[in-house]
């Protein structure tokens, strides 16, 4: 060794030759052989054989002596350092040949497993069979058992490469991290694509009244475990699931009775199960025992079956999601419980919108004595904050008289202070009042510089008149300290709150008693979906940097205890179910063995409107070997969150299933490409949905437009002048569709009842008309505080699901491309001028509407500086007119118009 250089060949030293004493040889050992050059030539040995080289150690230098080799006469001259590095060598070479000797299983195992996939992939191949991803696994896993039980260190796999014939050296390459089991699979089946694309383009274009797209085509041939179709709206993802179910028994890859189709409904089920048996003896394909049916269908025959008692659903679940039964409920906890009664009515009135200390909702009224925008209390006061609203509410809930920002008994006001106002007085008691907006961690509220200074001259203020002050701040709202240590001080100085649910008040409460039983019914779904007990929800709250827990989400889940156990209750008693627990039973017998599926392949429709519970209870039908699954859907159109849907079974879907091929139908049949690439733009301001770029080739110019009036009169009036329109231009005999969407049902009543000639008009809800389509659209309802709704994301919902969806209006923003996307020419919305909603804010910001009628003479209404979400339109005042923002009051911001 020298400088770290390995040497494996020596020669007599310089001295030995410089004295006369050693002619000039070399000693080598190279590739497990030791060589000696001499002047008359070249001599070798195996390593295995060094003991045909002997060596004699003189004083200063060793002689070498080869007769076996043919060298008669010793060679002098070898260093004995020389000679330590040689013999070093040689054991390293001959441990290694050693070594060698072990590698035939080696060799053997290699070939075994080389030859066995090669075998495997080769039928798959003769029989035009996709390898799936369970192939790849198995193989994969082969491997890597048989490299743990044969680790080979470089010199090994050098010997290994040495001892393999031409024939065998291929296996080899598996032992490099370049060739792998999943690529050589690939390129198989893209192979296979290739090919039965074109042998079996018949099947193809006959097999659905229109040929298959290429990328219809692709994902019906790919046949892996895993398959998870994206499919945009309006690109055929019931022809594809049609003939996939058609090539599944076409190709012997499951028989037909072994094919199970899931549906969301009865009619969609219905729908594809009467197509498949329609196109499929079109296609002289038997599709005999072939079975398409609804989740909860499909739910009560395992359970029937498993158990021999098929349950029984609950009566009325099918109305409206079964709210009416949950509000059946909620009456009878009230009317049986006084406790419940007040905890829903300090919910509803007191705690019904999202609120912390340092985040409050939008302001919703305007107090024009006081010229500012704030909060309407249930006594019709406009409060300045969210939090003084709910001190108010929940003052008036419980007979507290009090007045609002009554000028304080002295006059104080001084050349550094108006006239000081405190929150609240009670008169009752000469008590005032201060609710600080102070929060948790943080000195003064953000944006109030000198609010610490102001607050102590208050306080200083009463010292000096000797007045009782109480006082109360944001930051224990949240955490539910305030209402008690409200209630302790009131009661010290001799006042008696006593909350009562039932007491009347002149304004409305926060939430409505349906909007309050819609959430309920929400979670209820979601939290029975995912199997959260009372402890796992109680896990999720949100706790404060001084451990309290949020007030909002306790009470809120203090209902929900009752509620639920109240729910379950009358099934238990009526031997009933519910959606939920009935897909939970279902799944529970599945994954115990006491149901065995006889179904192979699964189709799902719809899949971005499964619950937890239904795609638990997919992967539990396809967890066996040799099982397939196809589920198909567009994450674009999740709107079912309100019925237990869970987006995430689109948007983590290898996460669930396991590893498989993601495929996306992005051609669409049905709208223009101008409206799928706005309406594309705008569903993916939300980061968190799965990209896609829908392609068409039809055009449309100007295919959305906007018409805003001043009325549900001049919503009439919008809606009747676009249906004159049309029916002009459909003069020449040919019937167009025309679907009004509407946010509520109530919006119904604004269609004119005229019949328009070559004109088929509808009225539906948005929800309703999913998967449906038009020739034209009109959406009436968008304005502010109706489309996007602002009752539809309540956070709570974060308790239940698995992940939220941050983005705001998530829900809304999906519902809307939902209706967009139903059109297959044009869009018509219709907006109150001044109460433009946030979405036609946004699309206006776009650039991607044309405004009709008045509005079109003159240039789209400028976003607001100030808050960026609103419009500046115009306004009369007093002065004249000017602009101002269409969000107000949540946002004040106006501007002159100059002269």
């Amino acid at each position: 060794m020298i400088g770290g250089r390995q040497l494996n060949s020596w020669s007599p030293s310089f001295w030995a030759r410089h004295l006369g004493r050693a002619p000039y040889w070399t000693l080598g050992v190279v590739n497990q052989h030791i060589s000696v050059m001499t002047p008359t030539g070249l001599s070798t040995v195996h390593v295995a054989e060094h003991q045909k080289l002997t060596f004699e150690i003189g004083s200063i230098w060793a002689r070498m002596s080869a007769p076996e080799l043919g060298i008669l006469t010793p060679l002098p001259g070898l260093s004995k350092r020389a000679l330590s590095e040689y013999q070093s060598c040689v054991a390293s070479q001959v441990k290694e040949y050693e070594e060698a000797l072990d590698l035939q299983p080696v060799l053997d195992a290699l070939l075994g497993w080389w030859t066995g996939f090669h075998a495997e992939t080769g039928e798959g191949w003769a029989n035009r069979r996709w390898l799936p991803e369970e192939f790849i696994v198995e193989w994969e896993s082969r491997l890597t058992q048989l490299r743990a039980m044969y680790p080979l260190s470089a010199a090994q796999r050098r010997l290994l490469e040495d001892r393999a014939d031409v024939a065998q050296r291929p296996a080899l390459q598996t032992l490099d991290g370049a060739w792998s089991v999943r690529s050589q699979v690939a390129a198989q089946n893209d192979a296979l694509v290739d090919v039965e694309l074109i042998d079996e383009r018949a099947f193809f274009d006959r097999i659905e009244k229109t040929p298959l797209t290429e990328e219809q085509a692709r994902a019906v041939i790919c046949f892996d475990n895993r398959v998870q179709l994206v499919a945009s709206a309006g690109s055929g993802k019931t022809s594809t699931m049609v003939a996939k179910a058609g090539w599944t028994i076409r190709k012997n890859l499951a028989k037909a009775d072994e094919i199970l189709l899931l549906a969301f409904n009865k009619s969609a089920a219905a729908e594809l199960g009467e197509r498949c048996d329609r196109r499929l003896a079109n296609a002289n394909i038997s599709a005999a025992g072939l079975r398409a049916t609804t989740f909860h269908a499909f739910g009560l025959k395992v359970i029937g079956e498993a158990t021999g008692a098929k349950p029984r659903l609950a009566a009325g679940l099918d109305t409206d999601n079964g709210v009416p039964l949950l509000a059946d409920v909620v009456r009878a906890l009230r009317r049986s419980s006084a406790e419940f009664a007040a905890k829903w009515a300090l919910f509803q009135n007191v705690l019904g919108v999202p609120m912390t200390g340092d985040a409050e909702p939008e302001p919703d009224a305007w107090d024009p004595q006081k010229r500012r925008s704030g909060y309407r209390d249930l006594n019709l006061e406009v409060m300045k904050s969210a939090g003084e609203r709910a001190i108010a509410n929940w003052l008036i809930k419980s007979g507290v008289e009090f007045d609002y920002e009554r000028p304080y008994e002295v006059n104080v006001a001084d050349a550094q202070h108006s006239q000081y106002r405190p929150d609240f007085f009670y008169p009752a008691a000469g008590v005032y009042h201060e609710h600080w907006a102070l929060v948790a961690g943080q000195a003064e509220p953000p944006g109030f510089e000198g609010y610490l200074q102001s607050s102590a001259w208050k306080k200083g203020v009463h010292a000096a008149n000797g007045t009782v002050l109480i006082e109360t701040a944001a930051r224990d709202l949240a955490n539910g300290s305030l209402f008690e240590s409200l209630e302790r001080q009131l009661r010290a100085r001799g006042i008696e709150p006593d909350f009562d649910p039932d007491r009347a008040v002149p304004g409305t409460p926060l939430l409505t008693d349906r909007e309050m039983c819609n959430l309920f019914r929400t979670f209820l779904a979601h939290a029975k979906s995912n199997r959260l007990g009372d402890r796992d929800l109680r896990a999720r709250v949100a706790t404060g940097r001084n451990g309290a827990q949020d007030l909002r989400e306790t009470l809120f889940l203090d209902l929900f205890d009752e509620v639920r156990r109240e729910w379950d209750r009358r099934l238990q008693d009526a031997n009933e179910v519910d959606f939920e627990d009935m897909l939970n039973h279902a799944t529970d017998l599945v994954e115990a063995g006491r149901w065995t599926s006889p179904y192979r392949v699964v189709l799902v429709d719809e899949f971005q409107d499964a619950s937890h519970s239904r795609a638990r209870l997919v992967q539990a039908l396809v967890s066996r070997p040799d099982h397939f699954l196809f589920a198909v859907g567009d994450d674009w159109q999740s709107i079912y969150r309100f019925a237990g849907s869970d987006i995430s079974a689109m948007t983590r879907f290898e996460a669930t299933f396991g590893r498989g091929h993601v495929l996306r139908l992005e051609r669409t049949f049905r709208s223009s490409q101008q409206l799928s690439t706005l309406a594309g733009d705008f569903v993916m301001k939300n980061p968190s949905q799965l990209k896609k770029t829908v392609r068409s080739e039809r055009s449309c110019v100007a295919p959305l437009a906007l018409a805003l009036v001043d009325s549900d009169a001049g919503v009439t009036g919008a809606i009747d002048e676009r249906l004159r329109e049309l029916a002009t231009v459909a003069a020449d005999g040919s019937r167009r569709t025309v679907k009004v969407l509407g946010r509520y049902r109530y919006e119904q009543e604004l269609v004119p009842r005229t019949r328009y000639p070559g004109l088929d008009v509808s009225f539906q809800t948005v929800h309703s008309s999913k998967g449906l389509e038009a020739d034209h659209v009109i959406i009436p309802g968008l304005s502010r505080g109706g489309f996007p709704s602002t009752k539809e994301d309540d956070p709570l919902l974060r308790l239940a699901l698995p992940e939220g969806d941050e983005f705001p209006h998530a829900e809304e923003r999906r519902l809307l491309y939902v209706a967009l996307t139903r059109a297959r020419e044009t869009v018509l919305l219709i907006a109150r001028n001044g109460r433009e909603s946030e979405f036609v804010t946004e699309l206006l910001g776009d650039g991607v509407v044309t405004l009709l009628g008045d509005a079109a003479s003159g240039e789209a209404p400028e976003p607001c500086p100030a808050c960026g979400k609103g419009l500046m339109v115009l306004r009369q005042g007093k002065y004249g007119p000017f602009l101002a923002c269409n969000r107000f009051p949540a946002c004040t911001s106006k501007r002159r118009i100059a002269s």
